[in-house]
């Protein structure tokens, strides 16, 4: 079907990107009859097309510096795309539903924010891309690339990571979308074989000084020997790690090409070089000072300082690391590499631009996955119902990996690890069935970060394999009984609901039977291997020995079906081709360390219903968290693009974001021990509660406290049952006490809000709040909980006491921890949020923005309390959970807060020690 599918597309694109039903089958006929194989079903291929057209992408956004002039367009006419045309056919060749009119627009976004390589004079520029983890980064900058080289720049340096493996990935990715030529073979001055991009037709030779041998990272006797000009007429391109040496040697061999200029520096004169940072946010980042420099930061400041013209752009998933870079710099700081002075040059911050590309409908992400974040996101699906606890990894595997313990490897497998191997099995046979054998198929297993749990792992888990196929083949042992039940019981029910609530058309995604799985079983299980994917290349004292490298393209056409167990190889940048089953207990509570680690991201076209995550509940709960808090980042970039706000203005507005407090190490913020906060316009409200009795009596003290000091409150009429009661005027003090003693699990950030109501009471700001309890009106919850009756509660202030009835809410069991299930991390609706405006629009009827524009006008805080039902638990508390929720007005002249950044408590940017080699080369 592949060929009708590129020739309906051509079709159809040449008339419209918007088409419709009737237009789809017209052209989808047109194809049908052109290629004339009728084995084809003509339905199924309009069924593919109509697909392929639902998937969309919302237009990229950015934040320049009014520095930056746009070239583009004006010069757009006078230049000869051939290769980005080349590029975009190959893409297109690949995959007919490759949307290259989104990635044309993008890139010329993109490049219109770099300088026109034609102009003349010195010129540099700092931006970033950001992206989502797994969604295409690469193809993205592959497509940026030919343009930069179709526009006139001559030198391409990739910057592809810390690890050989994501390096290797990444040259052989550049040499079928940028090169055309297999660049091993070049390299060995052979007629390099034409792949990729290279059999489609151009008039330009593209050099490579680097290749994807293994040892094809840059060497500087090999460039010598290539004698390949850097200011000729043809573009030349690098793909490097991101390594010390390696760094430290190109920037000697480009230092021969340099002349000094009249400030002392040495200059590569006329040689416009796009730089490309793949990963920018891991190692490129000065975790030092402004004078003490970590070697790679400095060095890729040296790398550019070389050039006289040149563009920097940072791709990355998680750019939390990358906003906290500061803007000043020591001009005069210098540095000696290989015995040669060299100016270091300026930091990495973004200055001129910043673009934040969505992702197209299909991108299965963290909200997908995890849920998200707050109210006042409307319209927010629930996420997809493949998460499963692996909670029994004690004794086999110990939460924290240390010195202690890092000796006592496991024996044997948990039960969740062995019931995943059986669920990649029957992931491998159902993909079969749909028709895609000859794809690749991937698990992960990410526990630990040494060699040695690695091997033993690694060891365990093919032992088990093993088992498995001989119990398939043979028709033998209780493993076909067992994964009979795991279909029924797992597999056919998220299939039903993800077809339910899949955003997104997929036509390959169909509910199948066990007697149809059932013979695919032998052939899928004997394709599987199990990998130990570490850095240690000596194997003579490892008890597993497969420790090949990940070469998906060696298996194209006939399908690489793999078990990976790893460490960091496995948690950054390199892409596990069809990645179904992840199995993931690897502990850390920074956000980019945590996306990052997500290699279950991205596009699973005809699976996403099979995929599965086993991981920790204390895991879950903090990828929720994440996903919560990054979309919050994206949706403030999203509106301060709307208003032409500056990358160093979004720094300053993360800088005082509340949300992101715990974006990445402490290090990587250097200059940022105290950061200004500002809670202006914001709601924050409690989503996680402690199910430990000793917390729930505390925060319930809390609330006792807070009412005690209350005079009689605004007491709806006696003829209705309450369903709140309102305080207004209340003194900010009372708030300040109640901050002072609530524990929000670190997710609620009582501590910060206090230090901020207290500064703004300094200029009389805040001083007067209005608080709410928002009570069960009702006799009998509704259907989502578990018990009718509604229970009543006994509310006391300073003069009075009434009885009103406990709210309720689903929430979900995460370890001590419970957890507002659904997709929203939510408690309060938003009439709870309004109860103290006098409004005659109906909640359903106004909207966020009115809201806040409302309460703006008053200028009031409101604080919202939630008392619910102590039965949501199954833990035998005696008194109600306290759900929190505050709603700041937007201040004017608001004053700055500062506040002392350190980490939680048990918050650890690594809790493993890794002694592998492949950790250690930057």
């Amino acid at each position: 079907m592949k060929a009708q599918c590129q020739i309906a597309h051509i079709l159809i694109e040449e008339i419209t990107n918007n088409p419709t039903k009737d237009i789809i089958r017209e052209f989808a006929m047109r194809a049908w009859s052109t290629v004339g194989d009728t084995s084809v079903d003509i339905d199924a291929l309009v069924t593919q097309l109509e697909a392929d057209y639902q998937v969309f992408r919302h237009e990229a956004t950015s934040l320049v510096n009014p520095k930056v002039k746009p070239w583009l367009k004006d010069s757009k006419g006078a230049i000869n795309w051939q290769l980005w045309q080349r590029y975009a056919s190959y893409m297109k060749a690949k995959n007919p539903s490759f949307n290259t009119k989104d990635l044309d627009d993008v890139t010329d976004k993109i490049l219109d924010k770099c300088a026109d390589p034609r102009s003349s004079g010195p010129w540099d520029r700092r931006g970033m891309v950001v992206g989502n983890v797994q969604s295409g980064k690469t193809a993205n900058y592959t497509g940026l690339i030919n343009k930069a080289a179709d526009a006139g720049y001559k030198m391409i340096i990739v910057i592809a990571g810390t690890h050989n493996t994501l390096r290797k990935q990444t040259q052989e990715r550049i040499d079928e979308g940028f090169i055309g030529r297999n660049s091993a073979e070049l390299i060995r001055r052979m007629n390099g074989q034409s792949i990729g991009v290279g059999r489609f037709a151009s008039d330009v030779a593209i050099y490579s000084y680097t290749s994807s041998d293994e040892n094809g990272d840059f060497n500087r006797g090999t460039a010598t020997r290539l004698n390949v000009p850097i200011n000729g007429s043809n573009p030349t391109v690098l793909v490097i790690k991101k390594n010390k040496s390696i760094l430290e040697n190109l920037i000697l061999w480009l230092a021969q090409f340099a002349q000094p200029n009249a400030d002392g520096d040495r200059k590569i004169h006329d040689v416009p070089v796009l730089v490309i940072d793949d990963e920018a946010d891991s190692a490129s980042v000065n975790s030092g000072t402004e004078d003490d420099v970590k070697t790679i930061n400095r060095y890729i400041r040296v790398l550019l300082n070389l050039f006289d013209r040149n563009a920097f752009i940072g791709y990355t998933a998680t750019p939390y690391a990358n906003l906290f870079i500061p803007s000043s710099w020591n001009r005069d700081l210098r540095t000696t590499i290989g015995g040669e002075p060299f100016r270091i040059g300026e930091d990495l911050f973004p200055r001129d631009f910043i673009v934040n590309i969505h992702p197209p409908s299909n991108y299965i992400g963290a909200t997908e996955v995890f849920g998200h974040g707050e109210a006042g996101i409307e319209n927010i699906p629930d996420p997809l119902p493949i998460i499963r606890d692996a909670t029994d990894q004690e004794p086999y595997f110990p939460a924290r990996i240390n010195k202690e313990n890092r000796d006592q490897l496991p024996d044997g497998l948990p039960a969740s690890l062995k019931r995943a191997i059986q669920s990649f099995i029957l992931t491998c046979a159902i993909r079969r069935l749909r028709g895609q054998a000859t794809k690749h198929n991937s698990m992960l297993v990410h526990v630990a970060l040494r060699v040695a749990w690695i091997d033993r792992i690694a060891r365990l888990v093919n032992e088990a394999l093993h088992d498995y196929r001989n119990q398939i083949q043979l028709n033998t042992g209780p493993l076909l009984r067992e994964l009979e039940q795991l279909f029924n019981e797992d597999f056919v029910g998220t299939t039903t609901t993800v077809l339910e609530n899949l955003r997104y058309q997929d036509p390959a995604i169909k509910i199948t039977t066990w007697d149809a799985v059932r013979p695919e079983l032998s052939a899928a299980v004997n394709k599987i291997e199990v990998r130990a994917v570490h850095g240690q290349k000596n194997l003579r004292n490892l008890e597993y020995k497969n420790t090949q490298e990940l070469n998906y393209g060696e298996y194209d056409g006939t399908g690489l079906s793999v078990i990976a167990v790893g460490g960091n190889k496995l948690a950054r940048g390199l892409t596990l081709e069809g990645l179904s089953m992840s199995y993931y207990l690897r502990t850390t509570r920074m956000y980019d360390s945590l996306m990052q680690m997500g290699r279950w991201f991205g596009y699973r076209p005809g699976y996403v219903d099979l995929c599965r995550l086993f991981t920790t509940p204390e895991l879950q709960l903090w990828y929720e968290h994440v996903a919560m808090a990054t979309d919050e980042m994206r949706a403030d970039f999203d509106v301060m693009s709307t208003q032409n706000k500056t990358p160093e203005q979004f720094q300053i507005k993360v800088m005082k974001h509340p949300g992101m407090l715990m974006i990445t190490s402490a290090a990587r913020m250097r200059g940022h021990e105290t950061l200004e906060l500002s809670y202006s316009g914001q709601l924050k409200q409690t989503y996680a509660f402690s199910d430990k009795k000793e917390d729930v009596m505390n925060n319930y003290r809390a609330l006792q406290m807070l009412l005690g000091q209350l005079p009689g409150p605004m007491l709806p009429s006696t003829d209705t049952p309450a369903n709140s009661i309102l305080w207004r005027g209340i003194e900010a003090h009372r708030v300040i006490d109640f901050l002072a003693a609530y524990n929000g699990l670190g997710f609620f950030p009582s501590e910060s809000m206090r230090g901020y109501v207290i500064q703004q009471n300094s200029s009389r700001l805040l001083t007067h709040w209005n608080v709410a309890i928002i009570l069960n009106s009702r006799n009998q919850h509704n259907h989502k909980i578990r018990f009718r009756d509604v229970r009543s509660q006994i509310f006391e202030w300073s003069n009075g006491s009434m009885s009103g009835g406990l709210p309720a809410r689903s929430l979900e069991q995460k370890g001590d921890v419970l957890i507002v299930g659904g997709s929203k991390n939510a408690i309060l609706d938003k009439r709870a949020r309004m109860i103290d405006l006098d409004l005659s629009t109906p909640a359903d009827n106004i909207s966020e923005q009115e809201l806040r524009a409302v309460r703006k006008r008053t200028g009031t805080p409101l604080l919202v309390i939630l008392p619910m039902d102590p039965r949501i638990s199954d833990a035998g508390h005696s008194v109600p959970f306290v759900g929190v929720g505050i709603q700041f007005p937007e201040i004017e002249g608001e004053v700055a807060y500062e506040y002392a950044v350190r980490p939680m408590a048990g918050m650890e940017d690594e809790v493993q020690e890794s002694d592998d080699p492949a950790d250690s080369d930057v």
